[in-house]
């Protein structure tokens, strides 16, 4: 995913992937924790999807990075594969950093835990597929990395 994609900070500087890579591994020495989310939103036909990579430790922040695109709205018709899109986008990126890093590394989802949220009906699959990969899962109101940071940026 890294090499398909242009990496970003909060202050949108661009990094290569070499570079993001030893932030990746400087956080990780330092003793932050690695959090993965993805959120989307649809813009006209199309999908802009963020996916953020966010250090965090005992109260301290760290750097955050994102990757953004945009993808043809044909694709992903409904909720339920824009939720799963949302999901591979973390797990992937996840998969590709925890072979790097030593500390602990959690997946993200944008998803609701409350019947009135949408996203709800997708809580049990979602988390069972993060898992499935050996990752732990936060949704709602804890999954801060998706549905704050990458909700940030894709808004913008």
């Amino acid at each position: 995913m890294l090499d398909e994609h242009i990496i970003r900070d909060f202050e949108h500087k661009t990094y290569t992937k070499e570079e993001f890579l030893e932030q990746l591994k400087l956080h990780d020495e330092a003793g932050f924790d690695t959090y993965v989310g993805t959120d989307s939103q649809i813009i006209k036909k199309k999908i802009a999807i963020v996916t953020a990579i966010c250090f965090h430790k005992d109260g301290q922040s760290g750097k955050i990075f994102f990757v953004k695109e945009r993808i043809s709205r044909k694709q992903y018709p409904n909720l339920r594969t824009r939720m799963l899109l949302e999901a591979y986008r973390s797990i992937e990126l996840a998969m590709e950093l925890d072979p790097l890093i030593m500390g602990n590394l959690e997946v993200h989802l944008d998803v609701g835990d409350t019947i009135r949220s949408k996203t709800s009906a997708y809580e049990a699959e979602l988390q069972a597929l993060v898992i499935s990969q050996g990752y732990s899962c936060a949704i709602k109101p804890y999954s801060w990395a998706s549905s704050a940071v990458a909700d940030r940026v894709v808004k913008n």
